[in-house]
């Protein structure tokens, strides 16, 4: 079934007929699984998260933008009191299409333009993202099966100067404050996630700027490992820090990326034994534990850095293991690689490249 969000009075530029007509289509589409909700050519006002639920599809017009006129995100996948656990949200959602603009400068409140948690079989698709304060444009908190394709990340502010780790695309898992907006903090890991053919960048917007980072991390616990991530044929701007900041995980892919401008291109950590994220899932402190099975090939790093186009390191002798450099293209005498704490590394091809390697088993 087919839903057209304008006739349940959606009139445009007008934040309370708006957030309620598009919330009515959406609560429609939770009564009747597989129902998408299309959302014509137009500006619509927003004052409050919109609620997606399982099995709903939602197809924006390209000339279709949600504008956040408020505190809050824009669209989020479940809401408070419910409690979601595991993978057993609101799942099988596609969102296509249109603008989620979070309206930074009329409205600069930190906060995530698509929060989306607890949940399997995500795709987002052909949507730019733009104007977000603080947050980011999508929280992909414990989830399997995420498929993130021809989207555009564009704009961002930190007036505070306090969320400089904010990524544009957070990779996320369910713990105490990483994810606040609902759900269970029961250590579900995001897993199974492709991130594709999509450009990050700055925005039009005066007053905003480029990304510090694109795609990251900054939550872990110990035995707890982010899985099969796939970061490929991705387009990277002049973001200000480095551009991928995974933590420890298994099978991590990047490869066929282009860094253009960017202070740094991809760093990846162990965590450090006394840190929160070294915890368990009971709270009590670990050992610094490292990851397995990184890939990064056929990228290509263009222009000035500050930081190393490549930069993994762990900590207390403890090595990340198998990691494969490889057919990477190095077009500048300042760009280096940075080497630590590795046990069966393949390097290949980084004759232009400056190379530092500590501890490393190849």
């Amino acid at each position: 079934m087919q839903i057209n969000a304008q006739d349940f009075g959606l009139v445009g530029r007008n934040k309370r007929k708006d957030t309620r007509a598009i919330q009515q289509a959406l609560n429609v589409a939770k009564k009747y699984p597989h129902t998408t909700v299309f959302i014509p050519k137009g500006e619509y006002h927003i004052r409050k998260a919109l609620v997606i639920y399982g099995n709903t599809t939602v197809i924006m017009d390209n000339q279709c933008v949600l504008k956040r006129c408020g505190r809050d995100a824009l669209i989020k996948n479940g809401k408070k009191p419910r409690v979601y656990y595991g993978y057993n949200g609101n799942s099988h959602i596609t969102i296509r299409g249109g603008v989620l603009d979070m309206n930074g400068i009329q409205y600069p409140y930190y906060n995530t333009a698509l929060c989306i948690g607890h949940a399997r079989e995500i795709l987002i698709e052909e949507v730019t993202f733009k104007d977000v304060v603080g947050g980011h444009c999508i929280d992909a908190c414990g989830l399997n099966g995420v498929h993130i394709n021809k989207c555009n990340f564009l704009g961002f502010n930190d007036p505070k100067n306090k969320r400089q780790f904010s990524e544009a695309v957070q990779i996320d898992m369910q713990v105490k404050g990483a994810f606040p907006k609902f759900g269970a903090t029961d250590g579900t890991t995001t897993q199974n996630m492709i991130i594709e053919n999509c450009y990050f960048g700055s925005s039009d917007t005066p007053g905003m700027k480029a990304w510090n980072r694109a795609i990251g991390s900054h939550a872990s616990r110990f035995d707890q490992y982010y899985t099969n991530i796939h970061i490929r044929r991705n387009t990277f701007n002049n973001m200000h820090y480095y551009a991928l900041t995974p933590l420890k995980s298994y099978n991590i892919y990047i490869y066929d990326n282009l860094f253009q401008q960017c202070a740094g291109g991809i760093r990846y950590l162990a965590v450090k034994e006394g840190n929160i994220h070294a915890q368990d899932l009971q709270g009590r402190m670990s050992k610094t534990q490292a990851g397995n099975n990184l890939n990064i090939y056929r990228n290509r790093f263009e222009g000035q850095m500050a930081y190393d186009a490549v930069h993994i390191r762990s900590y207390d002798n403890i090595r990340h293991s198998n990691v494969v450099i490889a057919n990477n293209n190095f077009t500048h005498d300042s760009q280096s690689l940075h080497l630590e704490d590795i046990e069966h590394l393949i390097l290949t091809q980084y004759d232009k490249v400056k190379l530092k390697t500590i501890n490393v088993i190849k």
